[in-house]
């Protein structure tokens, strides 16, 4: 499959910040990356598939999706330069708690995970770059823990749209109130207090 260079190198930058591939070990990675699309709503990942791949967002925005008492919850998200996948499925092999699902149109670049095994068993720069994939999605997951018990809505809000601005142009308000752990009326009001 024909990948377009630019989004390659896109690519490739992400990862050299992560890890210093030598040029054959970029070269394994470069031939195992394919560009997919998905169509708004359509899911990267479901509920209960076990996840097989590690995603990189040129462009658009996901939301990852839990169900409490079939009610949908949006547990975080996802945007252009972001990795995304269900890890924990990935890394065990195990069906996935969350779903994956694209909010926009959404061009990725897709690492699946089979291949990458051999390459880990036989160099430390694949291992260092898959554990700082790893130790970003679990430091992300921890300060979004710590934010829900120690922040008020308002203070969540306004971190969120510090470092994703495009979140309140690309995220449906329901989602984004999801994401905040608060009703869409109450982020309604939180947005109309801060243009005030």
């Amino acid at each position: 499959m024909i990948v377009n260079p630019k989004k390659i190198e896109i690519v490739k930058e992400a990862i050299f910040r992560l890890a210093n591939f030598s040029s054959e070990e970029w070269d394994f990675y470069r031939s195992h990356i394919e560009e997919v699309q998905f169509k708004k709503k359509e899911f990267l990942t479901e509920i209960g598939q076990v996840e097989s791949c590690t995603y990189f967002i040129v462009e658009g925005a996901v939301k990852y999706i839990s169900f409490k008492e079939d009610k949908e919850i949006c547990v975080d998200l996802g945007f252009k330069g972001n990795f995304v996948s269900s890890f924990a499925s990935c890394l065990a092999q195990m069906p996935s708690s969350i779903g994956i699902q694209a909010v926009t149109k959404v061009t990725a670049m897709r690492l699946r995970y089979q291949p990458v095994l051999e390459l880990l068993e036989r160099s430390k720069n694949a291992e260092r770059f898959h554990r700082r994939i790893a130790e970003g999605l679990y430091i992300r997951e921890t300060k979004r823990t710590y934010s829900l018990i120690s922040q008020s809505a308002e203070e969540r809000y306004l971190n969120l749209i510090s470092y994703q601005p495009d979140a309140l142009r690309l995220i449906p308000v329901k989602d984004l109130a999801s994401f905040l752990g608060i009703h869409p009326d109450s982020l309604s009001r939180i947005r109309n207090n801060i243009k005030s």
